[in-house]
């Protein structure tokens, strides 16, 4: 039985971006008129490749970002500005002035602002020296600081997360929406998904032979012969009932189901009888408390590559069965092309507009049917009926989703009988303000320390001095070198023998080192009876190495460029293997973000084992690093040191293990805002313990917002005096993790008391520095601080407390104890 939940989830508010058009009236006018959008690609170079076409957007020239300074409003990318761009219709929509009121933000990307990055790279080989402009392209670069410049413009400080599923990211990002919902952990979230074209992602594609040369796509055409890349964002607000009655909106439609899952066959090809489709085509409908039958339009993922939409075809059938010959369906990407990280939300949002307005857009440039097609297929804009609309996004890395949307108008759904061996179709808490606390039951670790978290943890105890080397370019020249901390080569058998590992990245290989060693830990070897299990892994740069290569044979030889690389090179590959190795079938989703967003990936695993999708979550935080990364952390400060790893917990909410708390995710928009959050943490009992692991990095000015928290405290002591401290905490003489003493590190600014006044007995909090030894870690760097606290709490039995302030001003604090 798939109990209902009490309360809809209303969307209030859409805005839409794409080839066909800049809002919703321009698309819709396009759909009515069979337009198409392809045109040749002028962006880049495309001489030497086999396909010459895609659909741009025509951007105004108007100046969007008004409170970024106009000398920077160039490293703007161009999917930040459609994003904008939609947000403004959402808001106008939904009758509201702005972003107060909202709770969330999630964005689903898969390439972010890569055409900024690109400039960086080609920069970076062709210099021989430091050159100006650089560390500006490194900020704006970061697909984090796209949404901070949104944020900024709106002068908004809630959560930004930002997802990264490769083609299924703006349909994720809405559904990781209504979850937050359902679970009463939200009320009001804006939610989709952006991409702009690029031609590292363009080359790409064209390397796989997935674009079709003739520039025109043809999905579920007998003779279709690939796919076309396209551009655009969109963008929906949803809200609680309540939420929506309380200001007295206006509901688009409700959206009634969602479910995800994994498709293990292949990194880029789906399972050709379209498994995972078929389930999250059935876990959405059973959330939603709908038959198949009851389905009027489907929006097709429908690529127009061979393997793609026979799979589709096929899973459509399976779950649909006689009832599929009823069903419309078309794919819009016939039109516009496939946008990638925002298709899935542009998508959504053309479903609402078929709902609204009672049409079917069509699935243009169709000769002759492929015969696995059993559905409806709309072949040119039809005027029809529609009440329940559905959309699928499945993409690299297996990554498949599914959304349901119904009319506001419609009965609530009554319980469903479904088949229990869909982990989909389990039961949803209804909402409340209270949530059962998490349990760490098993950490792991990768750094420059070693393998392991016992090696994390002897090094950051013992103040070991790690070795540097000089990073090497492997594209280009120079004449200047950047120390790099990597990791040790990877001991005997610690790696398992699976197929994928042979070609993957180094942050796969440290990021399936990471989660073997907390399942193991965790008391399931090699993740063998773990039940349920879920991934959420976070990441900073992902694998820099194999793009680097990649792209410098897209621009070196650009008819060479290696098939075999692009597809490592997207952003869920390392958990995507991870999936497969493990059999993980449900859940799995990629995050991207600077270190403390780790936070948010527990409180994704968190909202997910609410939901009871899974029995238990990995949350993992990887960096892998080269010259490239050595080069731009160095540009940052020159004594900082780039390095890697990964850190992985295992959580649920049940059983043995350590209690995880932890405080919202709060971005800020410059340091004083940063220093003023951090100084509250440490004036609150439950984020300032007798152990403390701080984010500082031993650069005054980088750690000047977290050093201004201590400015009221008293400066820590040396470890072998705070051991002796009546009520300082004992660590087990026994432990071979037990602090050395006389060697351990020193806090190198003050401290506060436990409770939250000036220190005012003889027994400080004892500090610990990992990012002082380790080096920087990017996105791995705030896991592996969650690790190091686990391993801690686990030795000394004492509860630990961490900062995380990001670079780009979001802090967030945690607390790891029995």
């Amino acid at each position: 039985m798939v109990p209902v939940y009490p309360q809809r989830i209303l969307i209030t508010g859409a805005g839409i971006v794409s080839p066909l058009g800049l809002d919703w009236q321009e698309n819709e006018a396009s759909f009515r008129a069979n337009r198409t959008a392809f045109r040749p690609v002028t962006m880049f170079d495309v001489s030497q490749r086999i396909a010459r076409t895609a659909a741009h957007v025509d951007l105004p020239e108007e100046r969007l970002f008004l409170k970024t300074p106009g000398r920077r409003q160039h490293l703007i990318d161009r999917g930040t500005k459609m994003l904008l761009l939609a947000l403004r219709e959402t808001l106008a929509m939904a009758r509201l002035p702005g972003l107060q009121g909202i709770d969330a933000i999630i964005i689903g990307t898969s390439a972010g602002a890569m055409g900024i990055g690109q400039e960086y790279f080609r920069h970076a080989t062709s210099s021989p020296s430091k050159i100006p402009g650089q560390i500006s392209r490194l900020e704006f670069y970061q697909p984090h600081r796209q949404l901070n410049a949104i944020a900024m413009e709106y002068d908004w400080h809630g959560p930004m997360i930002l997802v990264s599923n490769a083609c299924a990211s703006g349909a994720n990002a809405i559904g990781d929406a209504m979850a937050m919902i359902q679970t009463g952990k939200a009320k009001r979230v804006l939610a989709g998904g952006y991409d702009a074209l690029a031609e590292l992602v363009y080359a790409g594609f064209d390397t796989l032979r997935a674009l079709a040369p003739s520039g025109i796509p043809r999905p579920f055409d007998a003779a279709r012969d690939g796919l076309a890349l396209g551009e655009g964002a969109a963008l929906v607000l949803l809200e609680s009932e309540d939420a929506a009655a309380e200001r007295g909106a206006d509901a688009i439609a409700v959206a009634a189901g969602y479910a995800t899952a994994t498709d293990l066959h292949h990194l880029t090809q789906p399972d050709p009888a379209g498994k995972a489709a078929i389930r999250t085509m059935t876990g959405a409908c059973a959330m939603a408390g709908i038959a198949p039958h009851e389905v009027t339009y489907i929006n097709s993922h429908g690529t127009g590559t061979p393997y793609n939409d026979v799979a589709e075809a096929s899973a459509v059938k399976a779950w649909a069965g006689d009832a599929a010959a009823k069903i419309s369906l078309s794919s819009t990407k016939s039109a516009m092309g496939h946008l990638l990280g925002g298709a899935g939300a542009v998508e959504a949002v053309i479903c609402l507009m078929a709902m609204r307005g009672q049409w079917m857009p069509g699935s243009l440039n169709i000769r002759e049917t492929d015969p696995a097609v059993s559905f409806d297929l709309v072949h040119t804009f039809r005027q029809a009926p529609v009440n329940v609309t559905l959309t699928n996004s499945f993409g690299f890395g297996g990554t498949n989703a599914t959304l349901v949307f119904t009319e506001c108008g419609r009965p609530r759904p009554q319980t469903l009988e479904s088949p229990a061996s869909i982990s989909l179709e389990r039961g949803r808490p209804r909402p409340q303000t209270s949530f059962p606390p998490l349990r760490i039951s098993g950490a792991g670790a990768v750094s420059s320390a070693g393998w392991g978290t016992a090696a994390l943890a002897q090094a950051i105890l013992n103040n070991t001095s790690l070795p540097t080397t000089d990073s090497l370019r492997t594209v280009g020249t120079r004449d200047w070198e950047c120390p790099i901390r990597t990791a040790p080569p990877a001991p005997a058998d610690t790696l398992p023998k699976f197929p994928r590992l042979r070609r993957a990245s180094p942050i796969t290989k440290f990021t399936m080192a990471a989660a073997l060693e907390a399942l193991t830990q965790a008391g399931f070897p090699q993740g063998k009876g773990a039940g349920r299990l879920g991934i959420v892994q976070l990441m900073f740069n992902g694998c820099v190495q194999f793009s680097g290569k990649f792209y410098h044979e897209v621009l070196d030889t650009p008819a060479l460029a290696s098939p075999l690389i692009f597809p490592e090179t997207v952003y869920n590959a390392p958990a995507s293997h991870v999936a497969a190795y493990l059999g993980v079938d449900g859940p799995a989703t990629t995050l991207i973000g600077e270190s403390s967003a780790i936070i948010e990936a527990v409180d994704i695993a968190h909202t997910w084992l609410l939901q009871d999708l899974v029995d238990h979550v990995l949350v993992i935080g990887a960096e892998e690093c080269d010259w490239l990364g050595a080069e731009a952390v160095h540009y940052y400060h020159p004594e900082m040191k780039a390095t890697e790893g990964a850190g992985a917990l295992l959580l649920s909410l049940t059983g043995p293990g350590l209690k995880l708390t932890h405080t919202p995710a709060l971005p800020f928009h410059n340091e004083a805002e940063k220093a003023a959050q951090l100084q509250t943490l440490a004036a609150n009992p439950t984020f300032n313990r007798p152990h403390h692991i701080t984010g500082l990095s031993g650069i005054p000015l980088l750690d000047h917002s977290e050093s201004q928290k201590s400015t009221v405290g008293t400066p820590a002591r040396d470890c072998r005096d705070a051991l002796d401290c009546d009520d300082a905490p004992k660590s087990p003489a026994s432990t071979p993790l037990s602090p050395d003493c006389g060697d351990a590190p020193k806090s190198t600014v003050g401290t506060l008391a436990r409770d939250g006044a000036a220190s005012t007995d003889s027994c400080p909090q004892i500090t610990h520095h990992p990012r002082q030894i380790l080096g920087e870690a990017m996105g791995a760097a705030g896991a592996l601080q969650l690790v190091l606290a686990t391993t801690l709490a686990q030795q000394t039995g004492q509860p630990i407390s961490i900062t995380l302030p990001g670079t780009l001003c979001a802090s967030y604090g945690a607390v790891v104890e029995a």
